[in-house]
Formats: C-alpha cells, sequence, structure tokens
C-alpha cells in the first residue's frame, strides 16, 4: 500500500521549510527506528512506514507541480529512505549503470556527507545516489582531492514501483514510489541515538531540477540539512 501523496499527507506531518530558513539554519529531519525490517519492494508500506517522520521536497518556482515525500527509518543493519513522487509524466529512458544522461530521466536522488563536515569540498565522506524510474542508479563518492569517483558503485537495496504509464504521454500519470536500503557498511558508521548526518534530497521531471535546500552547486555539504537519528518518538 502506498502513501497518499501531495497537500493532504503533509497538512499533518510533512516539513516544506522556507527558503529564508534555509538560507541561515540548516534544515532538519528526524529519523527514528523502524518497527521490523522494511521489505524493499516500492510499496511504502503504511504499517512499516508508521513512524517515519518526513519532509516535503518541491519547486520554489513552482514550474513544475511535482512534489516528493520523503521518509527515513533506521535499525542495526540499514538507513531507509522511502520517497513517494506526484508527476503526472513519467519518462525513463536508461537502462545501464552509471549512464551519463541518467539524470535526465525522471529521478530521485539523495545525497549523505556522512561525517557532517558541512565543507565545500566533495570527499570520502559523501555519497550521491540518482535513481530512475527502471530502478537504475547513477552514484558516487567523493575523494580526497575534492572530486567525484565515478567508478564507486554503492550498495544500496532500491525498489521502484509506478503509478502510470511510463514513456507514454498520451495519459496523465500519478507518480511513482522508490524505497532503498542504504547499509551501515556503506556510510562507514554505527547506528545510534543523535547521530547527526548531513543529507540532501532532489527530483528531476520534464528536464526541471529541485532540491530539499536550494544548494548550489550541488555537491557543497555546507548547505545541506542534518538528518538526526533519535532512539524513541
Amino acid at each position: 500500500m502506498m502513501f497518499a501523496s501531495g497537500a493532504l499527507l503533509c497538512a499533518v506531518s510533512c516539513k516544506p521549510g522556507k527558503k529564508e530558513d534555509k538560507a541561515t539554519v540548516p534544515m532538519q529531519f528526524t529519523c527514528y527506528p523502524a518497527r521490523d525490517s522494511i521489505s524493499i519492494d516500492g510499496e511504502i508500506n503504511k504499517t512499516e512506514w508508521a513512524d517515519a517522520d518526513s519532509i516535503l521536497v518541491y519547486d520554489d518556482s513552482l514550474r513544475i507541480p511535482n512534489r516528493i515525500v520523503v521518509r527515513s527509518l533506521w535499525d542495526k543493519k540499514f538507513l531507509y529512505f522511502s520517497f513517494d513522487v506526484k508527476d503526472s509524466n513519467l519518462l525513463s529512458i536508461q537502462t545501464a549503470l552509471d549512464h551519463p544522461l541518467l539524470a535526465k530521466d525522471d529521478i530521485v536522488e539523495f545525497l549523505i556527507d556522512t561525517k557532517n563536515d558541512k565543507d565545500s569540498c566533495w570527499d570520502e565522506n559523501d555519497i550521491i545516489y540518482h535513481i530512475n524510474l527502471a530502478g537504475q542508479k547513477k552514484d558516487d563518492r567523493g575523494t580526497a582531492a575534492c572530486r567525484s569517483d565515478a567508478k564507486w558503485n554503492g550498495i544500496a537495496n532500491i525498489s521502484v514501483k509506478h503509478f502510470g504509464t511510463v514513456n507514454d504521454t498520451s495519459d496523465i500519470d500519478k507518480g511513482y514510489a522508490v524505497e532503498v536500503a542504504v547499509p551501515w557498511t556503506e556510510i562507514e558508521l554505527q547506528p545510534k541515538d543523535a547521530l547527526v548526518m548531513g543529507v540532501n534530497f532532489g527530483g528531476q521531471s520534464d528536464g526541471v531540477f529541485f532540491d530539499w535546500v536550494d544548494a548550489w552547486p550541488f555537491r557543497q555539504p555546507f548547505a545541506f540539512g542534518n538528518l538526526k537519528l533519535k532512539n524513541t518518538k
């Protein structure tokens, strides 16, 4: 079962933030423990994600009406994300790993500054995933020279489910859902109460990119929000 997308859900729990907020203090996102293991099947099951906090990611300039509800949970093995995406025109072409044009498909993406350095260097502590409708990814990790290592391949478990027809412009689609489980071994941290990491979330549709914190350039950890783990809600 997929959670409802958009304004109805977010009237209760989502935290869109404001541009003036983003310019002064880091955006905040709380990550609570999962009750049980999350089934990474693209369903965003209501029971599994019941304890998750959520944020709303959208295009501030309103060039497109897309909305992404992002949720996060954690357990001893994984950091989980789900993306509940409202998108009326599903488009996706690339099926190859790390294809240079994958980011032109409809995608969601997440970035993690694992040490929360809040600096301008894209270093070994920083990772990014772009995920398209085919469930394919384009990912990289930073280097000591502050460059992207495109040869790095993450091992997160990913699943995507569509609510519409991909690459058919004759109809109106509802959107899609993405679930991700990132192993803590990849993040290279031990999960614990009060752990804070830098994060950003984004999406692309119809040639328009948008993200949570309005970061530019995009791989700039100093602009990221904070994801804080908590043991109890």
